[in-house]
């Protein structure tokens, strides 16, 4: 929530944060803006800490990371793992300091923060470009363009247009009336109208082309953002695009990703059935939101022990009736993202009591898996202790009823609360009073110093010298770690 798609917005003069469900960007999306006559691509990447999956392909797509902070906020665990990521793929980073027109802004706190991550702004010596921005008003966008057209050029990045086709899925769903589409960046040679290609276990000959204004394209060269209609089905977000010659060749090539895929998947360690699971089925609208779903879960997995998390089965588009059948066969709950079910599979729940859970802002859908799984632990008893006493003396004993009298060492003892019995240092046994007096007379408690008489059922014999640990016991129901 630092101002990414509202910059761009105001590049691009269009508004796609109304499209975002919570002001949250949920998918990639790549988009092209003309500056002084040359043609800069962005990819316009979720800031929400689930989605670490698709910044970390952005990272490997991109030539430069323009780092968007806010200056009334500061670095966050999310700007960190950016700027991480930044130095693992070695791409150079601008920073844009967002916000310098609200009345908190503090630029020069956001500086040293970044210093801390060793990213150094030229006015403190570094070599990191840093602009003040603010996306609300347009302030000094057009400097920071400028800038990124400056290190393309001191960077030397080129492609061939008229080199071997290569390119990179950035997202892919299907659509109505066009079927598997997927959103394509071109980073070498030129992609046209009919050629045969081929992305991970999706093949086709290309049966459209749109460029990032929706616009029908005959062809698309190095950098280029646009939607490829073709594919025989939805590519994976990260799969890489190449151009085949024959059809013959392109089935070839899917059905060996297809099986390299599944062998893959064979040999993940099986999840253990036993003890408590949590059975989830998960549909998207598209392979990237996929993506950081899954991995958001499998981070939730990690966090107990006590509960297993099972990822049952995940695709993308619409809840059908298979998944209900599924859903039936693994006692599992159906999480639809930015998707529907169909009218037959809702029927279908219905009838089989399947339980489907939709959402269009994911962690919403995080926080509530995180309560079942809440739900689902055990709960904790926390003891704490409250006071110790002495056995002195012992009046009297009655199977498990024990008449004796002792002295406070330390706190307070009440006649509600349970204690265990301690011998040479080693617990030997536990009570429970069932009636304290002070001076022969009744008491609720009996205070550090003071003698008391007890009556008390014990497990284990209680003897004189014994030690008394009182505590008094807390339900609370247990976290994730």
């Amino acid at each position: 929530d630092h101002g990414k798609t509202t910059l761009l917005d105001t590049l691009r003069k269009t508004n796609v944060v109304s499209q975002e469900a919570g002001a949250i960007t949920q998918h990639i999306g790549a988009y092209q803006v003309d500056h002084k006559g040359k043609l800069i691509t962005f990819l316009d990447t979720p800031g929400h800490e689930a989605f670490t999956q698709m910044r970390a392909r952005g990272a490997n797509v991109t030539d430069i990371i323009i780092l968007v902070v806010a200056a009334d906020d500061g670095v966050k665990p999310q700007t960190v793992e950016v700027i991480n990521r930044a130095r693992l793929a070695n791409v150079p980073l601008i920073v844009a300091i967002n916000k310098i027109d609200k009345p908190d802004a503090n630029p020069d706190r956001i500086k040293q923060q970044l210093s801390e991550q060793n990213v150094l702004v030229e006015e403190w010596g570094g070599k990191v470009i840093a602009v003040p921005v603010s996306a609300k008003s347009g302030q000094n966008l057009d400097q920071l363009l400028d800038y990124a057209l400056l290190l393309a050029e001191v960077d030397d990045f080129k492609a061939n247009p008229k080199g071997e086709v290569v390119g990179t899925v950035i997202e892919s769903h299907v659509a109505r009336g066009k079927g598997p589409v997927a959103t394509v960046i071109i980073q070498n040679g030129t992609l046209k109208f009919g050629d045969l290609i081929v992305a991970g276990s999706a093949y086709g000959r290309i049966k459209g082309l749109e460029d990032s204004r929706d616009e029908k394209i005959k062809q698309a060269g190095p950098s280029a953002p646009i939607v490829v209609v073709g594919l025989s089905e939805t590519a994976q977000a990260g799969d890489i695009i190449r151009e085949v010659k024959t059809l013959d060749e392109a089935r070839e090539q899917a059905l060996a990703h297809e099986v390299q895929k599944k062998a893959k998947a064979m040999l993940r360690p099986g999840i253990k059935a036993s003890g408590k699971t949590l059975n989830l089925i998960v549909k998207a609208d598209v392979h990237g939101s996929l993506e950081a779903i899954e991995q958001a879960l499998e981070e939730l997995k990690a966090r107990t022990e006590e509960v297993q998390l099972n990822i049952i089965d995940k695709g993308v588009g619409q809840i059908s009736e298979t998944d209900i059948l599924r859903a039936e066969s693994a006692g599992a709950t159906i999480i639809g993202f930015n998707v529907n079910a169909n009218p037959a599979a809702l029927s279908l729940a219905k009838a089989k009591n399947i339980t489907i859970d939709l959402y269009d802002i994911i962690y919403e859908l995080l926080e509530d898996v995180t309560k079942v799984l809440v739900s689902l632990l055990s709960p904790e008893i926390i003891q704490t202790n409250i006071g110790t006493a002495k056995v002195v003396a012992i009046f009297r004993t009655e199977g498990n009823i024990q008449i004796f009298g002792g002295r406070v060492e330390e706190g307070t003892i009440t006649d509600k609360d349970p204690f265990r019995i301690k011998r040479a240092g080693e617990i030997v046994g536990s009570g429970e009073v069932r009636e304290l007096q002070q001076n022969k007379v009744k008491a609720n408690e009996v205070t550090r110093g003071s003698e008391f008489g007890i009556k008390a059922e014990v497990s284990g014999n209680v003897l004189e010298g014994d030690v008394l640990e009182f505590y008094t016991e807390e339900v609370r129901s247990k976290k994730l770690s």
